[in-house]
C-alpha cells in the first residue's frame, strides 16, 4: 500500500494498518508535521486529536450498522451498536459527534441510508417498494418523506434528474474522458464491501465517500448489459471513477 510504503520511507515502523487507522512507532527526529506533509501529497489527512479520530470511528461504525441492517434483520439499535462497537457510552458519543459535526448521529445515519437509496435508484433496476424492503424501511411513504427532507427533491424528481444525467454523454468512453479532464483521475474498484484505489494502494469505505455524478450506459450488444459510471470524491482531494457492469441473466 502507498501509505504504508511512504511511512516506512520516512523511518516509521508499522505496527498495524487498516481502514482509517495506522499504528506506528517512529524515531524522535520524525515529526508529525513531516508525516502530515507526506500524507497530504496523496490526499490524506493526519488526525492526531483523539476526539477527531473517535468522530471518524463513529462515521465508520454508522456505515457498518447501515450495511448490517440491509444484510440482516438485526434488532440491535443504532445506539447499542455504537456503544458496543466503540466501547464508549452512547451519550458521550452523541454529544461529541454533534459538537464536531454540527449534526446528530441519527441525522448522519439517515443521510447514509438515503445515499444508499440514491445509488439503487441510479441503477434503475429496483422499484421504490423493492428498495424500501431491501433497506429495511417500514414503508415506501416513510422512505419518500425522508428522501425529500434530506435531498430537497421528491423521489420522482430525483429519477428525472438521473435520466437527464444519463443522456449527457453518448458513450462510456466519452464520459470517462470528460470526467478525467474534470479531475476524476483515479480508478476505483470494489474489494469486498470497500472501494480500492490501486494507484494509491488504499481502501475506502463507500459510506464515507461522496458520489458527485452517476451515468448509466446500455452497451451496443444487449448481451453485454449495462455499465454505470460513478464519479467519486473522497473528500481528501482524491477524486476518481468507479465503473460497474451489470450483465443480464
Amino acid at each position: 500500500m502507498v501509505i504504508e510504503n511512504e511511512l516506512k520511507a520516512l523511518g516509521a515502523n508499522i505496527l498495524s494498518i487498516e481502514l482509517g487507522h495506522a499504528s506506528v512507532t517512529a524515531p524522535v527526529s520524525l515529526s508529525l508535521s513531516t508525516i502530515e506533509s507526506r500524507l497530504e501529497q496523496y490526499g490524506f489527512e493526519l488526525l492526531d486529536n483523539k476526539e477527531d479520530v473517535l468522530v471518524e470511528d463513529i462515521k465508520i461504525a454508522i456505515g457498518e450498522y447501515a450495511l448490517n441492517q440491509e444484510e440482516s434483520s438485526t434488532e440491535i439499535t443504532l445506539s447499542e451498536f455504537l456503544a458496543r462497537q466503540l466501547g464508549k457510552n452512547y451519550n458521550y458519543l452523541s454529544k461529541l459527534f454533534s459538537k464536531h459535526e454540527s449534526q446528530t448521529i441519527e441525522r448522519k445515519f439517515i443521510e447514509v441510508r438515503i445515499e444508499r437509496v440514491k445509488r439503487l435508484l441510479d441503477y434503475e433496476q429496483l422499484t421504490l417498494s423493492q428498495i424500501a424492503i431491501q433497506l429495511g424501511y417500514s414503508s415506501v411513504h416513510y422512505l419518500s418523506n425522508q428522501f425529500k427532507k434530506v435531498t430537497g427533491r421528491s423521489v420522482s424528481q430525483y429519477k428525472q434528474h438521473v435520466k437527464l444525467l444519463h443522456s449527457k454523454y453518448d458513450s462510456l468512453a466519452h464520459a470517462l474522458n470528460d470526467l478525467k479532464a474534470q479531475g476524476f483521475v483515479h480508478d476505483f474498484s470494489r474489494q469486498d464491501d470497500q472501494l480500492e484505489c490501486k494507484q494509491l494502494g488504499t481502501l475506502f469505505d463507500p459510506k464515507n465517500l461522496k458520489m458527485e455524478e452517476v451515468y448509466r450506459f446500455k452497451e451496443a450488444s444487449s448481451q453485454m448489459g449495462k455499465s454505470v459510471v460513478f464519479a467519486i470524491d473522497t473528500g481528501n482531494n482524491v477524486k476518481g471513477v468507479l465503473v460497474e457492469s451489470h450483465i443480464p441473466n
